[in-house]
């Protein structure tokens, strides 16, 4: 199998203007979304967390949190987060859904960011290639602080991303436990 194309300028963080959620593409296509990341607590014996609203107990694994298996008190949702940086949670109603983690030591939050699917290039088109959907087509342009997708037959700009402040061209947040 092919390994996806795609155009060098995009890997990195999107964000979309006056909005919190984050886009990450990756060198090898892989696209992320991703809510603000939350503060997160962890028990004295690594037994429970409290992550933004949302109260976790250790169901299995050992090492510091948040490598481990845990459940929601409140809503029965599973998360299972591996030292490499990725997660799968399993959902009360049966749903997974996968991504990648990164704990920052500096400020003790945690943030995760959902896998989405896949994404191609050749240079004039960006075709999503969503797991559970079909593949869409966007045209789109892209710089090192701006991109926009266009609409693929009248090529009218539909939205445009831009890296967060701070942020490099193609810097990627590390997954997993920092520091």
């Amino acid at each position: 199998m092919n390994d996806p194309v795609i155009d060098p300028d995009l890997p990195g963080i999107w964000i979309i203007p006056g909005e919190p959620t984050t886009y990450e593409i990756e060198a090898d296509g892989n696209y992320h979304i991703a809510d603000p990341a939350q503060p997160l607590t962890i028990s004295g014996d690594d037994g429970a967390m409290i992550w933004g609203r949302t109260r976790l107990d250790r169901t299995g694994g050992i090492g510091r949190a948040p490598v481990g298996a845990w459940r929601d008190r409140d809503h029965g949702d599973e998360w299972l987060f591996q030292q490499d940086g990725s997660y799968l949670q399993r959902w009360s109603d049966g749903e997974r859904t996968t991504g990648i983690w990164v704990l920052d030591p500096v400020n003790g939050s945690l943030w995760t960011r959902e896998y989405r699917g896949q994404l191609e290039t050749d240079g004039a088109r960006v075709k999503f290639l969503l797991p559970s959907e079909k593949a869409v087509t966007y045209g789109y342009t892209v710089d090192a602080g701006a991109w926009t997708l266009l609409d693929p037959q009248s090529w009218e700009k539909l939205v445009e991303y831009r890296r967060p402040q701070l942020e490099g061209p193609a810097a990627r947040a590390k997954g997993g436990a920092a520091g």
